[in-house]
């Protein structure tokens, strides 16, 4: 979780700098972004959305009478929606380069981390402590388009990550609390 956390503040430490470049008129994605470019966000995005399918394949791999109705829902969702959006932004990149490696590697690494940091017995659990984490993360990487960016199409993929990805991380902690689970507690 501690390496969560410092990819994240890395990211926002970033802000400040991005926000002393001065906007771009055009509106192309390659010419309009800061430093922290389109390209490296959707390298970045391509990886964090692989390790959500990885993770929501490996609850479907469970036996059938172990996972939770709503959880495996959950996970079938998630692989219709990431893979969807994979396939949008591996588009988009065409336009602009290509991959960014370095940017896809390292959140490749992470997403790999994320997969063993939480272990339980209950297939569903370890899913759902997986995925609180992975959605925050997901999240803040799109706070830099938000603030920053100009390309429409990219804007509105970043509103709608930041959205659901809130939606679905409130939806996994009421099922988690609903079984008992609270280990953060309201004023730790």
């Amino acid at each position: 979780m501690r390496h969560i956390y410092l990819f994240l503040a890395f990211v926002l430490l970033a802000l400040p700098v991005q926000a002393a470049e001065p906007p771009m008129q055009d509106h192309d994605m390659h010419d309009s972004e800061p430093a922290y470019s389109g390209q490296a966000f959707l390298s970045g995005m391509i990886a964090h959305h692989e390790g959500a399918v990885a993770m929501s394949e490996a609850l479907l791999r469970a036996p059938e009478n172990r996972q939770d109705p709503q959880v495996a829902a959950w996970a079938r969702e998630i692989i219709k929606a990431q893979k969807s959006e994979i396939e949008e932004m591996k588009g988009w990149l065409k336009d602009v380069g290509g991959l960014d490696q370095n940017a896809y590697d390292q959140m490749h690494r992470e997403m790999q981390a994320m997969m063993h940091r939480y272990t339980s017995q209950d297939p569903n659990v370890q899913f759902v402590q997986q995925m609180l984490p992975h959605h925050g993360m997901a999240v803040i990487m799109t706070v830099p388009v938000l603030v920053h960016f100009q390309h429409e199409a990219l804007l509105k993929l970043a509103q709608e990550i930041s959205v659901s990805q809130a939606r679905e991380m409130h939806a996994f902690r009421t099922w988690l609390n609903a079984r008992g689970d609270h280990t953060r507690a309201f004023f730790d």
